[in-house]
């Protein structure tokens, strides 16, 4: 057959593939992101003259590689330009890859041509390796079969001096004519399967990754038994090696916790016609897996290949090809892939022979740039599976991508080996890092003394009798009196029944006297049931009937306001004051399992659930933190936090178990930030509080660098952590939900503050960072944080149902762990860090809020129909609480009627009446729907031209034309009027004809309205 056909020299019209290269290279900031190099190294005597010829000869066969791009009316069109030679050098061989790199990252010129370029790099003692680098508008993957099939028979034909025997070739371009034919079946297709892909999560992955960029790879290649293992697969469930392949990498971004993934794949656009020729036959679709957990693989591979029709036999994806996604679907955007995470495949035939010396091929080479978040380029011959993940090493680490490609071969090797398996439970985590994950960041085992609160005050006051245990204002008490104290009205509540079982509410101010009546009702053997006496009656209320309290201790100024709460009451005295001639007799010391207190908190169902706090869970908590924060004898800690709010227990409990003194902040200081500011610094050591309460404390102008920091109940922003840092000595951020006593874990936050972790877990804690099903998440992968160990509580109180739903049997070790419905991830470091929740609840001013419990109140009101609430930033970036109404109006009295039930904190400080609030498909609240309402001032209303004139009236003309429509209106986006990236381009020549400004593409893409082109022409203009 002849080598070469009739050369085609005028001008083609470029394909509409090739469109959208070009399009995307005008844009700019791609890189090499189209390069596509690849390399054969020579070992023996090689003909580098017959080798020249013979790429003479190959250009000449193909003209393609001999073009240039022209832009005419907008449309780029191939034209002709000076044939590309072989270049030839010398490379000594600890130079070749800086010489093969810089070759492969210098940039193309499509406007000068040519469009491929090739090196022969001699590197001496008889070896030679050619480098080909071409530009992606003429070139595809089965393009380097072609090229190397044809290349090795016109060598072998110059070295022989033989004619070359190749396939007859046509040249003439297909026309889109198969594209319109194809186009109203492609609408119809992608009319219920497109949808914009959702930002991926992947191991490490820090943000949203960029459209391109400088990449990186980790490459490799699948050992012998797993590609046989991939062949048995295949050929058992009757799928190709490809719908094997895509369906594992669907799989394994599934399991990352991407809920519908999307992979873009390289899909050839081929034809008989074309298969022996060299161009960009190819076209890239996304394809979207809506995937049940309890799928089989088997059964995901056939829902993926009927689903999308992933076969060329099959009504779908392989019969809409050809046609490029932005003409089928309005308001795509043009860039290099159409997913986060796309997937070339292709299968190759084995590597041509080249006569007299032996060859080994280089495939597909790094071309160093990364197209969206990562790339997984394959390519699978007879001899070898080889596999490149290209990354972002700027968003994602090396150690993360190695995980990923590991994480893939675990799967898919369990996929082989068990293809009738659920999805959700394929194994995805080698021995290294689950070893991590369970052994290695979880041994936080240590032998504290069965001890609980009460026995652990008493042995530090036998220790420390004449010590100052507890000071307010003026008033101090020694550890000794505190032990007395405690023990006298230890003995009037045992004489009032209290025992282990029974529940003792306290509803009093911070005070000398309410410390006693919290030790003395543990020394009783009695639980206390802490109760904030600022909360409305009706809440404090159902708690009292809720938790079956059975005794109310309160102080004399709380008194008169509890009294229509008919329960027996004993009234705190002063432990100041003589004590009687009785002693108390017969007290005991309660067990490590009796209850310590019960802590109320926010409920999604609509009332208060009570936390169940043993003793075991305190004692663990109190010495874990001792241990953490190295407290000793001679500490301060500043007691400010209500007693309602548990981590007012560390406050109080920690310096007495340690030899330090508690210093008590009264209501009234507590609200008042210099006072406090005042009171720390008279010798406090320790202080914590919420980030919101640090604001307060800094504003108040606290400066004190002898003070450790606490800080905790909400996320703490870094560039407050960096505040904290500068005006004390030491910061801990800490972590704990009620439900695993206070804190369960602690970072120490030191300069440069970057981001702030919420660290790692205390003494005696286990945490696990899960999927829906408690399976173990990789290293870098979000999921929910689950918390096992000694701080887990005994559950709700009398709530058996919920108890099941929230605490749950650890998979991984002995006792329950708690679903905090916190979502997080273990850092590469083995620290967790807090990204948000996975429900609605809301954490504001530490306060820890389910907007169920308000919006059930809120329906209690007879005007209300519908009601939502949300936490909205204001203009000052401060939170707060906005309930949506559905109603005719707020009610006048609607503020007032949530202040009855609900403490404070909960009421919300805005109300915007919404009808009818904004619901899913499915008929549920949208909350995402939900306007932003304002909260910083009335805002101007904008309005647009009520005609053109000027730029606009021609920009406007100009628009009408190239979209074919008879009116277009000044804010109407120009792709979801049908138009993509060819559409831009022959708007943008006709505004530089007609107008004479040249803009460059992006404006157009960035902000795709006639008022806003028309604003960035006149710029122009007046910068001229």
């Amino acid at each position: 057959m002849p080598v070469t056909s009739e050369i085609v020299s005028v001008p083609v019209r470029a394909s509409l593939a090739q469109q959208g290269i070009w399009f995307n290279e005008r844009l700019g900031g791609i890189g090499t992101v189209y390069t596509m190099p690849f390399s054969v190294t020579f070992d023996g005597p090689l003909d580098a003259a017959a080798l020249a010829a013979a790429w003479e000869g190959l250009v000449a066969r193909h003209p393609v590689l001999a073009r240039a791009v022209e832009e005419r009316q907008g449309v780029p069109y191939l034209v002709p330009a000076a044939p590309p030679g072989l270049r030839v050098a010398d490379a000594p061989r600890e130079r070749l890859a800086e010489l093969v790199r810089a070759e492969i990252l210098r940039p193309f010129d499509l406007a000068a041509g040519p469009l491929v370029r090739a090196v022969l790099y001699r590197e001496g003692a008889g070896r030679a390796t050619l480098l080909v680098v071409a530009h992606h508008i003429v070139f595809d993957g089965e393009s380097t079969s072609v090229f190397l099939r044809d290349l090795a028979e016109l060598y072998r034909a110059e070295v022989t001096g033989t004619p070359a025997d190749l396939p007859e070739l046509r040249h003439e371009e297909p026309g889109a004519g198969r594209v319109e034919a194809g186009l109203s079946f492609a609408r119809e297709f992608w009319n219920s399967r497109w949808r914009q892909p959702a930002e991926v999560t992947l191991p490490g992955l820090a943000g949203e990754a960029a459209t391109s960029a400088e990449g990186a790879a980790v490459e490799f290649a699948l050992a012998d038994e797993a590609r046989e293992a991939l062949a048995r697969l295949a050929e058992e469930i009757g799928a190709s090696r490809f719908e094997i392949v895509l369906a594992s990498l669907h799989a394994l971004l599934y399991r990352y916790g991407n809920t519908e993934p999307t992979v873009a794949v390289d899909l050839g656009t081929r034809s008989p016609e074309t298969r022996h020729r060299l161009g960009a036959f190819v076209n890239e679709l996304p394809v979207t897996a809506r995937i049940q957990p309890d799928w089989s693989f088997r059964r995901f591979v056939a829902d993926q290949r009927f689903g999308y029709g992933l076969r060329s036999d099959l009504r779908g994806l392989y019969r809409v090809r050809e046609v490029p996604l932005s003409r089928a679907v309005s308001g795509v955007r043009p860039g290099v892939s159409l997913a986060p995470v796309s997937l070339g495949y292709r299968r190759r035939e084995a590597a041509p022979a080249f006569f007299g010396v032996d060859a080994h091929v280089e495939w597909a080479l790094f071309n160093h740039t990364v197209r969206g978040a990562m790339r997984v380029h394959i390519v699978d011959g007879p001899d070898r599976f080889g596999v490149a993940l290209q990354y972002d090493p700027e968003a994602m680490g090396r150690d993360d991508a190695e995980r990923v490609a590991a994480h893939w071969r675990t799967l898919l090797a369990a996929a082989a080996a068990e293809p009738d398996a659920p999805l959700a439970g394929l194994p995805l985590l080698g021995a290294e890092e689950t070893g991590l994950l369970l052994s290695g960041w979880n041994d936080t085992s240590v032998d504290y003394p069965e001890l609980t609160l009460p026995e652990l005050v008493a042995v530090q006051a036998a220790r420390t009798p004449d010590a100052t245990a507890a000071e307010c204002g003026t008033n101090s008490m020694t550890y000794a009196e505190l032990s007395a104290a405690t023990d006298r009205l230890a003995g009037r509540l045992r004489a009032a029944g209290v025992g282990p079982g029974r529940l003792v509410a306290i509803c009093a101010e911070r005070s000398p006297a309410t410390l006693v009546g919290l030790l003395a009702v543990a020394r009783a053997g009695g639980a206390y049931l802490p109760l904030d006496p600022g909360h409305p009656e009706e809440r404090l209320r159902f708690v009292l009937e809720d938790s079956g309290a059975g005794l109310l201790l309160t102080d004399l100024a709380t008194r008169d306001r509890l009294a229509g709460l008919e329960l027996p009451t004993l009234v705190l005295e002063d432990p100041a004051a003589p004590a009687g001639a009785e002693e108390p007799a017969g007290l005991g010391w309660p067990s490590p399992e009796d209850l310590a207190y019960v802590i109320y908190t926010s409920g999604s169902t609509g009332r208060p659930k009570g936390v169940e706090i043993p003793h075991r869970a305190l004692t663990n908590l109190l010495l874990a933190m001792r241990d953490r924060l190295g407290s000793r004898r001679g500490d301060g800690w500043l007691a400010l936090t209500s007693l309602s709010f548990d981590i007012s227990a560390l406050e109080l409990y920690l310096p007495l178990v340690t030899g330090g003194r508690v210093v008590i902040a009264s209501g009234d200081a507590a609200r008042d930030g210099r006072e406090l500011v005042r009171i720390a610094g008279c010798g406090v050591t320790h202080v914590q509080a919420t980030p919101s309460g640090w604001r307060m404390l800094l504003d108040s102008g606290l400066d004190l660098p002898h003070v450790t920091a606490l800080a905790g109940g909400e996320a703490l922003p870094a560039p407050l952590a960096r505040e904290i840092l500068r005006r004390t000595g030491r910061l801990i951020n800490v972590y704990g939900p009620t439900e695993t006593t206070i804190w369960s874990m602690s970072a120490e936050i030191t300069e440069p503050v970057t981001a702030v972790p919420i660290g790692e877990p205390l003494a005696n804690t286990r945490v696990h960072v899960l999927d829906e099903r408690l399976g173990l998440l990789p290293i870098g992968v979000p999921g929910e944080l689950c918390v096992a160990g000694d701080g887990v509580a005994d559950g709700y109180r009398n709530r058996p149902e919920l108890t099941a739903e929230r605490f749950a049997d650890d998979p991984f070790g002995p006792g329950r762990l708690y679903r905090t419905g916190d979502r997080v991830l273990r850092r590469a470091d083995g620290l967790i860090e807090f990204i948000g929740r996975l429900d609605d609840q809301i954490k504001l001013r530490g306060h820890r809020i389910e907007p169920g419990e308000i919006e059930a109140r809120l329906l209690e009101h007879p005007r209300i129909r519908r009601a939502a609430v949300l936490a909205r930033e204001d203009d000052k970036g401060e939170r707060r609480l906005v309930a949506y109404l559905e109603a005719e109006a707020v009610p006048g009295d609607l503020r007032e009627h949530c202040a009855r039930t609900l403490p404070p904190y909960m009421v919300p400080s805005d109300f915007v009446c919404l009808s009818p609030l904004p619901l899913t498909a499915n008929g549920k609240l949208d909350r995402a729907a939900l306007p932003a309402p304002d909260l910083g001032g009335e805002r101007e209303a904008k309005a647009g031209p009520v005609a053109y004139s000027g730029v606009a009236a021609e920009l406007h003309e100009i628009w009408c034309e190239v979209l074919g429509a008879a009116e277009i209106g000044p804010e109407e986006d120009l792709f979801e009027l049908g138009g993509h990236s060819l559409t831009i381009t022959q708007i943008a020549s006709r505004v530089r004809l007609r107008l004479g400004a040249d803009l460059p593409l992006h404006v157009y893409y960035d902000d795709p309205t006639i008022q806003a082109v028309a604003a960035a022409v006149e710029r122009l203009r007046g910068e001229g």
